[in-house]
């Protein structure tokens, strides 16, 4: 079972790579009800991420043109944690499992 933290994110990142996503489709990619679907959208315009919704039948949402997330900013400690941990990951062969942790 996945966490509700990642399931915000996931919508984030859907709502990202798609132009729009319904109510149905975002439900149904989370595999969780529309109601809940709908939580996670509200919560994410509650730190606010400006998600457009569209009513009615074939309505759906939608980030608003132009927006994007800042990079991600490390200090030098938080840096070097991450490289250690990538680092460690690969000899202990759980990059296979990762391969986004390889970077390529």
């Amino acid at each position: 079972m996945y966490h509700p933290t990642t399931r915000v994110l996931t919508v984030l990142e859907l709502l990202q790579s798609h132009q729009r996503l319904s109510g149905p489709e975002l439900a149904e990619r989370l595999e969780v009800n529309v109601r809940t679907a709908r939580r996670y959208i509200t919560m994410l315009q509650d730190m606010g991420i400006p998600i457009e919704a569209e009513r009615g039948r074939y309505g759906a949402y939608r980030l608003r043109a132009g927006f994007k997330l800042p990079p991600l900013m490390f200090s030098e400690d938080e840096a070097l944690a991450v490289t250690l941990g990538l680092l460690a990951a690969r000899r202990l062969g759980l990059t296979l499992a990762a391969p986004a942790a390889e970077g390529r």
